[in-house]
């Protein structure tokens, strides 16, 4: 799967000898070394470790099982079957023609459409984070602890899932008591699916529900750094919100909305804010979808903006 392995695990996986802080870590290798050497400790090869191989039997019904789930998860990536394949040649012929047999498929899918298309999402990723006249200016982005939601529907919802899981400090709020509810209650929802999968444990879930509020006014958004307004696509009813938030809110928060459809500049107009009006689409649903929209205006100023992108 590529997951990447942390310390702890890896030591518990028989993947490292051992784990320890960084200013022993010299020490440490020189000790394990000269233990070696006086024969208080085995000296084995890496390479050469058996001790966690099923008898081959078992190990091929394990592969073929592996090859299975991939064909069923991944059915057109052929780089984990190739995987795979190299695993099982360590397995039944040893170390040595497992590494040649390597070195020979990585040649192969290094030249892939797979392969070229993954390295272009990689360099497109980190691209996002470059836009020319803004994040060149050498600006420092602006700290942003705590947010204020405007609706608990599905974008909403998913919008404060994806910042409590970022341990961001969440408003919610709603028009009124019934809705309210029914918002956090998503919230609960895709949080506790979390637990369900074993992706959170019940503790975590506590505390990150701790981070949510949900409130019916605009009192509690006397120090927020960031809102974000997710209600219906409503001309009228946006521009009430935007003059509304530009009374309640400090003079450093931004003010976002995930709209899809309706122009920002029309959105802002009964504000004299509108070098802190930002677009922040976010795709449904918001925890689960990787990306996010962000589209500035006329006014926008570049600090907001480099603050929205960090």
């Amino acid at each position: 799967t590529s997951k990447p392995v942390k310390g702890e695990e890896a030591l518990g996986l028989g993947l490292v000898d051992a784990v320890v802080s960084s200013h022993e870590l010299v020490n440490a290798a020189r000790q394990w070394a000269l233990d070696i050497l006086a024969r208080r400790k085995p000296w084995v090869a890496t390479l050469y470790k058996t001790d966690k191989i099923e008898p081959l039997g078992e190990a091929r019904q394990i592969l073929n099982f592996a090859r299975a789930q991939t064909r069923k998860r991944a059915p057109n990536l052929k780089h984990p079957l190739v995987c795979i394949d190299v695993i099982e040649e360590g397995i039944v012929n040893g170390p040595k023609p497992a590494l040649y047999k390597e070195v020979e498929a990585f040649q192969g899918l290094l030249k892939s459409d797979t392969s070229k298309s993954l390295i272009h999402i990689f360099f497109a990723q980190r691209g996002t984070s470059k836009v020319p006249g803004i994040t060149d200016r050498g600006l420092v982005p602006r700290k942003v602890k705590k947010v204020a939601i405007l609706g608990g529907g599905l974008m909403g919802s998913g919008i404060a899932t994806a910042l409590l899981l970022s341990n961001y400090t969440v408003i919610l709020k709603e028009v009124n008591e019934k809705f309210l509810e029914a918002g956090i209650g998503r919230v609960k929802a895709n949080l506790g699916s979390r637990v369900k999968k074993g992706q959170m444990t019940r503790e975590k879930f506590e505390k990150t529900m701790s981070l949510l509020r949900g409130v019916l006014d605009f009192e509690s958004f006397r120090d927020v750094d960031l809102v974000i307004e997710a209600v219906i696509e409503n001309v009228s009813l946006k521009q009430q919100i935007f003059a509304d938030l530009e009374k309640y809110c400090p003079p450093h928060c931004i003010l976002a909305s995930n709209t899809s459809t309706i122009d920002l500049n029309l959105i802002g107009k009964r504000t004299k804010s509108q070098d802190r009006i930002i677009g922040a689409h976010f795709f449904s649903p918001a925890h689960i979808m990787p990306l996010l929209e962000i589209v500035r205006t006329e006014h926008t100023s570049p600090q907001i903006i480099v603050d929205l992108l960090d």
